[in-house]
């Protein structure tokens, strides 16, 4: 069953959902400027690095997000499902290792109070299944209501990053916020979803093993995305780990801002002109990304102490150069989510083969400075755009 013909509804509610993205990502850096701010650059670094170390956990949601979408779009006898009980399976599994080793992994991350790492193990349920409901919403071709589920999440975060600011609270206080935050965000999931949650089987067949084989593509991107900083926290001081999480989130801002087209793509890879949807979702990347350089290229110390304030004026440079990474990071992800949305894994493969040279580059040599972490990662993330490029090619 193929995705039909968008209409001009449908490209007003693709709109809609780019809309709502672009704004959560703009809210997401309402939450940066708060927390860079109340923390310092020191304790923001080590917020980042556990928030990073966080996303990695959390790497099934992207994974079921795209499979269950998939599902139900296509809507295959026996294979339509809302996923939630393997997703408490896992998040149950994340959960109780991450609590297990909470201490080693304070004492890694230079962490106050093991009670962070604790925080952030109870968030993984909750971001696991918000994955799942993003994935019902998506695939039902419910977009309006996504983007309702992308802005609460966002503003959510930012009442938590406020609240926690405004008491001047250290990493745990902001990790405990933002747990009553991710619990507001699965409630407002589940009322969207609550027609789909009635009607949809918890599980479908061979949910599991599609999960493991799209996940190791996901896994590898988000992997790519997240260890500059954990990098970075390793090998430069304190206050530069600081520096480079906040610069980094300029690059983040490029690939979340441009989520909603790789997003978009994963039901059009089985259209006939599945071609021309990835070439033209390709161009927009470059050309929103672009438009973001230019826009802080004109005064790049501008932008970096508005977001985080005097003490990382020094990193606009560093800002600007993470803004190219940013780009490269976006285009990876749309050929990256278009080869998951076909069951292939020849990408992701070639994903963790580049991140992993990514980490060995870095650690035996290019860890002297932030802006030898972002090329050496910008180098890679190019690589594997031109691996997607060049697959596309072969295969045509």
């Amino acid at each position: 069953m193929s995705a039909p013909p968008l209409s001009s509804p449908g490209r007003m509610r693709s709109a809609a959902l780019g809309i709502a993205m672009g704004a959560a990502n703009a809210i997401g850096y309402l939450v940066v400027l708060l927390l860079s701010r109340s923390l310092g650059a020191a304790d923001f670094g080590g917020y980042s690095a556990l928030s990073a170390y966080g996303v990695l956990l959390s790497i099934p949601a992207g994974a079921f997000q795209v499979i269950i979408a998939r599902r139900i779009a296509l809507d295959r006898t026996g294979e339509v499902t809302s996923g939630l009980r393997a997703t408490l399976l896992l998040s149950a599994v994340a959960t109780v290792v991450t609590v297990a080793i909470a201490p080693a992994l304070a004492a890694a991350f230079h962490l106050s109070s093991v009670w962070a790492v604790v925080l952030l193990a109870a968030m993984l349920p909750g971001m696991l299944i918000t994955g799942c409901l993003q994935g019902i919403l998506l695939g039902s071709h419910r977009l309006p209501a996504l983007a309702l589920l992308y802005i609460a999440t966002a503003i959510t975060r930012l009442v938590a990053a406020f609240v926690a600011a405004a008491l001047r609270t250290d990493v745990t206080g902001v990790m405990a916020a933002m747990l009553i935050a991710n619990v507001a965000t699965v409630l407002i999931g589940a009322w969207l979803c609550r027609r789909e949650l009635r009607a949809l089987p918890a599980t479908g067949h061979g949910l599991v093993a599609e999960m493991v084989r799209s996940n190791s593509s996901l896994a590898a991107f988000i992997a790519l995305t997240n260890v500059d900083v954990l990098l970075a926290r390793h090998f430069l001081s304190p206050h530069e780990s600081g520096g480079y999480a906040l610069a980094s989130t300029f690059a983040r801002a490029i690939f979340w801002g441009t989520q909603f087209i790789a997003l978009i793509v994963v039901p059009r890879m089985h259209r006939v002109d599945a071609t021309r949807a990835l070439l033209r979702a390709t161009g927009l990347v470059v050309l929103i990304g672009l438009t973001g350089f230019a826009i802080v290229a004109i005064n790049p110390r501008f932008w970096v102490t508005a977001a985080g304030g005097q003490e990382y004026a020094e990193y606009g440079p560093l800002a600007l150069a993470c803004v190219l990474l940013g780009i490269a990071w976006a285009l990876a992800q749309v050929w990256l989510f278009s080869e998951m949305s076909r069951g292939r894994a020849a990408l992701g493969a070639l994903t963790w083969l580049v991140t992993a040279a990514q980490i060995a580059v870095i650690a035996l040599w290019m860890h002297g400075s932030g802006a030898q972490i972002a090329l050496v990662c910008g180098v890679g993330a190019s690589v594997i755009a031109l691996g997607g490029l060049i697959e596309l090619r072969l295969r045509r």
